[in-house]
């Protein structure tokens, strides 16, 4: 009777044991919202985990990669858009000033204004963004342009494009360089414009309205192909971010529990629990009265 007795005392202490473990694996299942947190758990659905977890990663490192990008290319357009600005008002004081009634006091006032310009444009092409050089090429630690004592302007930078790799086999030009010979005739243009309202030479003014036109078109050619660079990240962005969506999606629908399944269980183990412990019980009840006995 109690080798029988102590045989069922084990039985059900087992058991209890093994509600127990249902109890915390479900408590665990609840918190996490996941089927599994070890591989001890499932092995195989653990590693299909990992798998999707590492291409989580790298999707969103070529979306931070894209978004770096963009962030540049979107500073160098609104820069080269403030150049375009810059080089359009240029071009509007030389129409006024090509007049041959104009008088070389108001050619005076009017290169006080375009003094202005081009030192606007000269800090518009030595811009920083996030601390670098935006259109200094690799050079980012140095200023694009150096502007000697009689204003002639140089670029200063390198002749290396900054490439980003989005992805192991997608790399992106992520600048504008200064070198690009749309600058040096902007630069050039606003020179020659100066020297001509501080000589008050009125066909000189006049060469100065085209080769600033031309300058100017370069800059908007310039602008615009940042713009088509900037779309294309955007679009790759965009695609990245798809991907991310699917895969959140996919690891989801693999780890996710079954909240209500789970919750059931559970209930059911605390029946089974409360029943062993109330087998115990009786079990110690019954012992003690043989004991007696």
């Amino acid at each position: 009777m109690r080798i029988s007795t102590s045989m069922l005392y084990n039985n059900l202490l087992a058991g209890i044991r093994n509600q127990q473990t249902i109890q915390n694996d479900g408590n665990a299942k609840i918190a996490s919202g996941t089927r599994f947190q070890t591989p001890a758990q499932s092995g195989l659905d653990y590693k299909v985990s990992l798998d999707i977890r590492h291409a989580q990663v790298a999707v969103q490192s070529s979306i931070d990669a894209s978004k770096e990008v963009e962030s540049r290319l979107n500073m160098s357009q609104t820069l080269l858009n403030d150049m375009g600005n810059i080089l359009t008002r240029a071009q509007a004081l030389a129409v006024q000033q090509s007049s041959a009634q104009l008088s070389a006091s108001e050619r005076q006032a009017a290169l006080q204004e375009v003094n202005h310009l081009a030192d606007q444009f000269l800090a518009d092409a030595n811009q920083k963004w996030q601390g670098q050089s935006l259109f200094a090429g690799t050079a980012v630690d140095q200023p694009a342009f150096t502007q000697d004592a009689a204003g002639n302007v140089t670029y200063s930078g390198s002749s290396q494009d900054r490439i980003v790799s989005i992805s192991d086999n997608q790399q992106i030009v992520s600048n504008i360089r200064g070198d690009d010979p749309a600058f040096s005739a902007a630069f050039s243009a606003l020179q020659g414009f100066k020297t001509a309202l501080a000589n008050n030479d009125t066909a000189a003014i006049q060469t100065s309205l085209g080769n600033l036109n031309s300058a100017g078109d370069g800059i908007i050619n310039l602008t615009s192909d940042a713009g088509a660079r900037l779309n294309a990240v955007r679009i790759s962005r965009t695609s990245f971010e798809d991907m991310k969506l699917n895969l959140d999606k996919q690891l989801n629908q693999h780890e996710g529990v079954d909240i209500p399944a789970v919750v059931a269980q559970m209930q059911q183990s605390r029946i089974a629990l409360q029943a062993a412990y109330n087998q115990i019980a009786q079990l110690k009840t019954l012992s003690l009265t043989n004991f007696l006995r």
